[in-house]
């Protein structure tokens, strides 16, 4: 098959949606097929088997996005694919779905979630949204990282049209390679990591405020939380930890990735996750190959990973006493039930292996592509 990416966030950006779509990408490359990946930014070197073209932000994009067609259309036109595979109903889902009724090209839409949250920036402006839902109505496939975002996409397509739910994948063996101690952490410090963007959705301001009340304050009083990525809430959750006098204690690392990522993954007493949104996250998943104990929220996007009071402690969102008990149990963890829970976590990451996930992709893809043309 020859293969369109069209995706408005790529490497070398770092972020859930950007590591997943380059490794899909690459995936689908080593099974043979023609995949270009079409995405927007500067042109930056990437380390990637695969063509990558680059466009433009556009000038106030929330207005008119499916102008973005005109890339699209250029790039089809020298490559003559035989699907889009998109991320997102806006900006690319729109344009895609449009050059489809001009070229009966089918397209293939995927939601990562936060272009369908309820409570996401696509919903605050109406004649966004309007654009989304044209784009989840109109695509031929929809594909859905989670059922909870399945949920949401039949909402606005109804039952009837075809939408699969297709998991985002992890490399465990990978991650799991032996990793070299970062420069600057403390060996013999316990700690507590909490990965991803720094912004308001991940709700890491709440993994501050329980770790300074009871029965976390005591419980887990030798160990430092680590923040690692970046953010616009940093500054303000570098005040709270002030604030809370864990100042000694909540450290912010910055971006990490490769070796330094692996071994905090490899290392850490436990993963939080008190998110307040999420899609199908992939640290979610790298807890799980990693065999780490996670305290998490009760979002449906968690719910293929982790079950409570077996591989994780889940807690209602917005609530840091709630998240203070689940850090508490945690850090109290005997080692024969850290050992069962590293078993059973490491098992449960197999369902996520990049192989597999890549198949069900090509399979969609391919019954969509026969569709179109039959």
């Amino acid at each position: 098959m020859r293969i369109c990416y069209f995706t408005p966030v790529f490497l070398p950006d770092i972020g859930g949606a950007e590591v997943v779509s380059a490794r899909l990408a690459q995936e689908i490359h080593l099974a043979g097929h023609h995949i270009h990946v079409l995405t927007r930014g500067r042109p930056a070197p990437l380390n990637v088997p695969y063509p990558v073209t680059w466009y433009r932000k556009m000038h106030r994009p929330h207005w008119r996005p499916e102008r973005v067609i005109k890339h699209l259309r250029r790039l089809h036109a020298r490559e003559h694919f035989d699907v889009f595979l998109v991320n997102y109903g806006r900006p690319t889902g729109v344009a895609a779905v449009r050059l489809s009724a001009e070229t009966r090209v089918p397209t293939v839409l995927v939601s990562h979630g936060g272009d369908l949250h309820l409570q996401g920036q696509d919903r605050a402006r109406p004649h966004v949204f309007r654009r989304t839902e044209e784009a989840y109505r109109q695509a031929d496939t929809c594909v859905a990282i989670c059922p909870a975002v399945k949920d949401l996409i039949c909402a606005i397509r109804g039952d009837q049209r075809s939408t699969v739910h297709i998991p985002n994948g992890v490399d465990a063996a990978a991650l799991n390679q032996p990793a070299a101690l970062p420069a600057d952490i403390d060996p013999h410090r316990k700690f507590i990591l909490a990965l991803g963007n720094l912004r308001s959705t991940k709700g890491f301001g709440d993994a501050i405020t329980a770790l300074a009340r009871p029965p976390a304050a005591s419980a887990a009083a030798g160990m430092a939380l680590y923040l690692v990525g970046q953010g616009e809430r940093q500054a303000a959750w570098q005040a709270l930890a002030v604030q809370h006098g864990l100042a000694d204690r909540v450290r912010f690392l910055g971006v990490r990735t490769g070796a330094d990522k692996h071994w905090l993954l490899q290392n850490c007493q436990l993963g939080v996750m008190p998110s307040l949104e999420e899609g199908h996250p992939v640290v979610g998943l790298e807890y799980l190959a990693a065999g780490r104990p996670v305290v998490c929220t009760t979002l449906g996007a968690f719910d293929d990973m982790f079950d409570h009071d077996v591989n994780a402690w889940r807690v209602p969102p917005r609530n840091p006493e709630a998240l203070s008990e689940a850090i508490a149990s945690a850090a109290a963890l005997t080692p024969a039930r850290r050992a069962k829970i590293d078993r059973f976590s490491r098992a449960r990451a197999a369902n996520f292996a990049w192989p597999r996930i890549t198949a069900r992709y090509l399979e969609v893809l391919r019954n969509t592509v026969n569709h179109a043309r039959g």
